[in-house]
């Protein structure tokens, strides 16, 4: 923590966290149920959040509480993705795993160490504050409800025009962008999916609930 010593409620919940992450490893060895594995899984998300809550600023601690909430909820999406079986489960997986380590860059973030000062200053966090304020929970909360709005999407279009086009309203809307910086990112997002998954993968990605009646209204 940039020199400071670190505090015993830290060191504790580092060394749980420990133990419950060769406990998880050891268990996935096994090949027991998924259920079982969700019991080290929560205790060590109990651990690291009591380890890590020391090292954030308590003005921040609201922005933790959410980012560890996110993470709760990615493990239980994962927790329900391993549950099916062959390629279905490739892009929930992939979603997953990169919501999981994005949470994980954003909770170090938010510490006053060195690599947290490193994160928010390579990934821009500081564009986010003004001075002599901490980041706003409400601003994430609004970005939370806008991913979910992104799910409704998905299922009405499909990964294909749902992904690139929420690319698309994100970057014109909400990051300022150009209309055709925002045009280009999602036209981007669109080829990067179709070449992952249609393409490398040879998984078909959802439709959508919407494209699949169009078709069936089309198709004699």
């Amino acid at each position: 923590m940039n020199g400071a010593p670190i505090t015993m409620p830290t060191k504790l919940g580092a060394g749980v966290f420990a133990l419950a992450l060769a406990a998880f490893a050891m268990l996935h060895l096994q090949a027991v149920h998924q259920t079982i594995l969700a019991v080290p899984a929560a205790i060590g998300w109990a651990a690291a959040l009591y380890a890590v809550r020391p090292m954030v600023q308590k003005e921040k601690h609201s922005s933790l509480y959410f980012a560890f909430g996110v993470m709760a909820f990615l493990i239980f999406f994962l927790h329900e993705t391993y549950e099916f079986t062959g390629k279905v489960r490739y892009f929930p997986l992939i979603v997953g795993w990169t919501g999981v380590a994005l949470s994980v860059l954003d909770i170090l973030s938010l510490t006053e160490t060195r690599i947290g000062h490193a994160i928010h200053t390579v990934f821009g966090g500081k564009l986010e504050e003004a001075p002599g304020e901490g980041r706003k929970p409400m601003r994430e909360i609004a970005c939370f409800v806008a991913m979910a709005m992104s799910v409704v999407l998905i299922w009405l279009l499909g990964f294909l025009i749902a992904s690139p086009l929420f690319v698309f309203l994100w970057m014109r809307m909400w990051g300022g962008k150009t209309l055709r910086s925002s045009l280009y990112g999602g036209v981007f997002t669109l080829a990067f999916i179709w070449v992952l998954f249609e393409w490398l993968l040879q998984y078909e990605l959802y439709r959508g609930e919407l494209v699949l009646w169009l078709m069936d209204m089309i198709q004699p």
